[in-house]
């Protein structure tokens, strides 16, 4: 059996790319979720990590989740990872249900939309018209569902959203709206071939926020069956939005009035964000990139107050928080720029209890922060190595940006936060409906 440096260090590694919640930390059980677009990719991507690590591990128990989930028997008890699917209410068991029925409902509703030419209302969808205009969708959910099942609320989101669709589309070719079908399997496994010949960590969600495609008769997949990279597919991507053959829709509740916007089409690479500073936090585990326009991009660990696991960016708006980038596609971002990456042994160190780990975080408060550096060595004495953990990575971050030169410098943060916001050349080109 794995020590329990061992199991710690392995799911540190598996676990960095992946947003995740500590739902449960007993003497005997730690419950951890993985929150993902692709449950099954990520669970064997993580047990793939496992077995390099020659971590043994089974299924968890089945009453925690109907997708099987990952245990790992330690020394003093056990590690569960429980695969959630991203967009359902966590805990809720409802959640991905109604994910996929609004979002199939979305493609009946714009199916009878266009079959009808004209925009709709919520009397217009019955199974009659369900029936007359089935060839124009394509969806995994019972039709019985989409017609009954529907809330009011989400009844108004999809009519405005049929609605809208229709007028921004109307004329522009014989389309079939898709949700969990062959098709779009067919695009995701494309994905997913090419993240691997890369070896890119990448969520499904990041690269294509899309929840339906819009895909014309005239679609054809070869250019993306052939592409060997990740830019290559998005180029082909691109492409068909563009001249309306493969329509990847993002879809958020709508009230009021409809808006429908074009994302992660690249005419040029110009520098829209730039960097503006940093803040260095005197007494908590955080740091921040600021950026031009008041918005900021906040590193942290978001593992729990023990875990040394789920470090990774948020970006903070003005209005709310507007998603997160990871330790991996952080450093895929700096690669990429020819720049050092962060280590991945911060967890260990701070678990070995490494001396250099509190001269490393003191040089960044010297460098970064007006706190003295006796008080800044009374802060990290009385610090939790959950602290500690996350406040390194927050200095070796710091390091490599402030080490950058010119406008390379700009170019890097905007990757960072058009990643953390599903808009990167590292995405796939779609349409926002909110």
């Amino acid at each position: 059996m794995a020590t329990e440096s061992e199991v710690l260090l392995a799911l540190n590694e598996s676990l960095n790319d992946y947003e995740t919640q500590v739902v449960k930390a007993t003497s005997r059980v730690t419950e951890i979720r993985v929150i993902t677009g692709d449950r099954d990719g990520a669970r064997s991507e993580i047990q793939g990590i496992l077995d390099k690590n020659r971590i043994k591990y089974g299924p968890a128990p089945a009453s925690k989740s109907s997708f099987t989930g990952t245990q790992i028997q330690t020394p003093s008890g056990n590690v569960q990872l429980i695969y959630k699917k991203k967009g359902g209410a966590a805990g809720s068991g409802a959640g991905a249900a109604l994910t996929k029925l609004t979002e199939a409902s979305q493609c009946l509703y714009a199916a009878i939309a266009f079959g009808l030419k004209r925009e709709i209302t919520n009397a217009d969808v019955t199974e009659e018209n369900a029936e007359k205009f089935s060839s124009m969708y394509d969806t995994d959910e019972k039709l019985e569902s989409m017609l009954n099942n529907l809330p009011d609320v989400w009844i108004q989101s999809c009519t405005l959203g049929a609605n809208k669709l229709w007028k921004t589309f109307k004329g522009k070719g014989k389309f079939v709206f898709h949700r969990g079908s062959k098709t779009v399997d067919a695009i995701e496994n494309n994905f997913k071939r090419i993240k691997k010949l890369e070896g890119i960590r990448m969520d499904l969600n990041k690269w294509s926020p899309a929840d339906i495609y819009i895909v014309d008769k005239d679609f054809d997949i070869t250019c993306l069956n052939e592409e060997k990279t990740i830019l290559g597919l998005n180029q082909c991507m691109q492409e068909r939005i563009e001249n309306n053959t493969l329509i990847g829709v993002s879809l958020k509740k709508i009230m009021g009035s409809a808006k429908i916007t074009l994302k992660n089409v690249f005419k040029d690479m110009k520098t829209t964000r730039k960097y503006d500073g940093y803040t260095f936090s005197d007494t908590s585990m955080d740091g921040y990139l600021n950026i031009s326009g008041g918005t900021k991009i906040q590193f942290r660990s978001f593992g729990g107050p023990t875990s040394l696991t789920g470090w990774q960016g948020e970006v903070k708006g003005a209005q709310a928080n507007q998603g997160k980038i990871s330790l991996g596609p952080v450093n895929m971002i700096l690669k990429n720029h020819g720049l050092k990456t962060i280590p991945t042994d911060a967890a260990r160190r701070v678990k070995s209890k490494d001396g250099k780990v509190n001269e490393e975080i003191l040089k960044g408060y010297e460098k970064y922060s007006k706190m003295g550096r006796e008080r800044a060595l009374d802060t990290l004495m009385k610090a939790p190595q959950s602290w500690l953990y996350s406040k390194l990575q927050v200095t070796q971050l710091l390091d490599i940006i402030e080490g950058i030169r010119g406008d390379k410098r700009n170019q890097v943060i905007e990757d960072l936060y058009l990643y953390a916001s599903s808009q990167s050349k590292y995405s796939a080109a779609y349409y926002k409906l909110e």
